[in-house]
Parts: structure tokens; C-alpha cells; sequence
């Protein structure tokens, strides 16, 4: 079977989650291609998997992998998809706050474009502020610094909040459900007599 990984990215934490999802779907035998969604994959069609992803900041996907879900919705219904995030409100320890941020990031976005994945991943993000994230990211952090500070948030330092153990644990189960969809679903064809 084939699978395409699609991410989009700001600040970069993505990408590793990404290739994790597609080395653990190789581990169970899946051919994989996992692309930038800003090279705008195309032949979503050859895939018997697609799952796509992304990072998580001032509170949305990021605009190239919601074209991609956008441009490739039709295909996506029929299709054996799986959606995925990774941003900091995955860690959050009141359960309402991250049940509430896994419906807005990943269930309101399945509703968006008329998806029905049959998984969603919800992971840990990765934030280091000493790099720049654009002109006016870095103009609210440097304004908002000491707001951070009062909110356990030092900026001077990397945060990492990303369960490789979890992202490797989801894609195995995925594979798994992916398969077993797919032998179902040929199994139900009719035998050529």
C-alpha cells in the first residue's frame, strides 16, 4: 500500500512529526512519500493512505496545507484519510482545554471540508523563539514578553512537547486500521465468475 504525508509548518516542529508518522508507516510495509505542503503535492489519487498535518500557531493550520485539504477535498472522501496536529495545547493539562483545541484543530477541520478520517493524531508542538518566525511573530513575543513570563512561558529557551513514542504509537495503529479497511473493502467486491 501506498501512503502520502502532507505537513505544513511555521516554526519547523512539524517536520520531524511528519517524517516519525512516515517512518513508522514504512515499518509496517507501506511505501511512503511525505512532502512540504508548500511544493503543493499533486496525484493524491495513486495514495491508498493520506495523512495530513500541520503546525499550530495564532490558533490555525497553516494556509498551504488548508489549500491542499481545500484543493484536494473531493478526493480526500473517498479516500482512507487521517489528520493530523502538533501544537502546544496537545500538553495542556486541564482535559476540557485540549479536548476543546482537538475539536476546534482537527474535528471542525474534518467538518470544514467534509472528511471522515479514520483517525485523527493530536501532538505535543516545538517553539524556539531565538529564531525568527517572521516580523510581526516576533514584534507580539517581543511586546508580550513579560505576559509569557508570567505564564510559565520563558522565551529563552526551547520547548519541545513532541511524544515520539505517541506519533510512532498512532502511525502503527493507522497502518493497522488503514489495512484492515482496505482488505474489508476489497474482500466486499463481488468474485469475477
Amino acid at each position: 500500500m501506498k501512503a502520502l504525508v502532507v505537513y505544513g509548518t511555521r516554526w519547523g516542529g512539524t517536520v520531524g512529526v511528519a517524517k516519525k508518522i512516515g517512518d513508522s508507516l514504512r515499518e509496517a510495509n507501506y511505501t511512503v512519500d511525505v512532502v512540504d505542503a508548500r511544493r503543493n503535492p499533486s496525484s493524491v489519487d495513486l495514495y491508498d493512505l493520506v495523512v495530513v498535518g500541520s503546525g499550530i500557531r495564532a490558533d490555525s493550520w497553516t494556509k498551504e496545507a488548508l489549500q491542499f485539504l481545500k484543493k484536494n477535498a473531493p478526493i480526500l472522501r473517498i479516500k482512507k484519510t487521517a489528520l493530523f496536529v502538533s501544537c502546544q495545547m496537545a500538553d495542556r493539562k486541564e482535559e476540557e482545554a485540549r479536548e476543546k483545541a482537538k475539536r476546534k484543530y482537527l474535528v471542525k477541520i474534518s467538518e470544514k471540508y467534509g472528511l471522515n478520517p479514520i483517525s485523527h493524531g493530536f501532538f505535543g508542538g516545538f517553539m524556539d523563539f531565538s529564531k525568527s518566525h517572521g516580523l510581526l511573530v516576533d514584534i507580539m513575543v517581543r511586546v508580550n514578553r513579560m505576559k509569557l513570563l508570567r505564564n510559565g512561558l520563558d522565551i529563552s529557551k526551547v520547548y519541545d512537547t513532541r511524544d515520539w513514542n505517541k506519533i510512532e504509537a498512532w502511525a502503527h495503529e493507522l497502518a493497522r486500521v488503514a489495512s484492515d479497511k482496505h482488505q474489508t473493502e476489497h474482500s466486499e467486491e463481488p468474485l469475477e465468475r
